[in-house]
């Protein structure tokens, strides 16, 4: 983003943010237009382009903002109900589905969003997006404890990776269908119950 867009009011950024972020949550990268984001926004097309160079720049600006959020909430929520992250990688994602979930909730979109930016047929837009989401998630998942596992801890990361995605479709589809919240809020932890059960147990009985 240029820099005019860091000085103007704060009101009136929110304000385009916003406007982006239900733009590129509903139609994702390719399908998305910059005529209906001006025109939520409330400002026009020239304006719109004072502040950015291209659509692309404006999309990986809102996808770092959206994990910026969530991760900050995390961080925030650990830090003020003075949580310590368990060194297990399966009783810390435990700790950070239980308060992610309640972000999901509260904004559904960001979450569409993040899901959209999954397979985009774009490596380089893919690559700067992982390298935003890789940089977040290993703030809070980097120095899990290693001596316990079987697997590359690279290669651990990595599903637990894709199954944050596989989660997030489930939630965002099954808000569409139930409309009781709490419900959704427990089949969300559910899932990752499940997910939990098998990374640590395996799938044959013993």
């Amino acid at each position: 983003m240029k820099e005019t867009f860091a000085r103007i009011p704060a009101e009136k950024r929110e304000k385009i943010i916003q406007a982006c972020i239900d733009e590129f949550a509903e139609f994702g990268y390719e399908k998305s237009s910059t005529d209906r984001i001006i025109k939520k926004a409330g400002i026009s097309k020239g304006g719109l382009y004072e502040y950015i160079s291209t659509k692309k720049e404006l999309f990986l600006y809102i996808v770092e903002y959206s994990y910026t959020q969530l991760y900050d909430y995390l961080r925030e929520r650990i830090k003020a109900e003075g949580l310590a992250l368990p060194s297990d990688i399966l009783d810390r994602n435990r700790l950070v589905s239980r308060l992610a979930i309640i972000f999901y909730l509260a904004h559904p979109r960001f979450i569409s969003l993040i899901n959209k930016t999954y397979h985009m047929g774009n490596r380089e837009m893919e690559e700067q997006i992982h390298s935003c989401f890789a940089s977040q998630f290993l703030d809070i998942f980097g120095d899990v404890e290693l001596s316990g596992l079987n697997y590359p801890k690279e290669k651990i990361l990595d599903l637990l990776s894709w199954l944050l995605h596989r989660t997030r479709q489930e939630f965002l589809q099954e808000l569409e269908q139930n409309p009781n919240v709490q419900e959704v809020h427990d089949n969300y932890l559910k899932n990752w119950d499940f997910y939990h059960s098998v990374l640590a147990e395996g799938i044959y009985k013993k």
